[in-house]
């Protein structure tokens, strides 16, 4: 599945994210440690920046994307 690094945009498939951040029940994957840390030190900024939806998580109860 492909996804969008919410910092720098980058287009990236899931198994090749270097780190995974879930942020209120969705998980943002990102292309490096660099991204993460941004995105960690303020996500709400990020977390609606993604061309490409973020992922739910699977704790919740909405069913996964296909």
């Amino acid at each position: 599945m492909k996804v969008t690094d919410p910092v720098c945009g980058m287009n990236l498939d899931v198994e090749k994210a270097v780190a995974q951040e879930d942020h209120e029940g969705w998980a943002y994957f990102f292309c490096s440690s660099t991204c993460h840390r941004v995105f960690k030190r303020s996500p709400e900024r990020y977390s609606g920046k993604s061309e490409t939806a973020p992922v739910r998580t699977a704790s919740d109860d909405v069913p996964q994307p296909k």
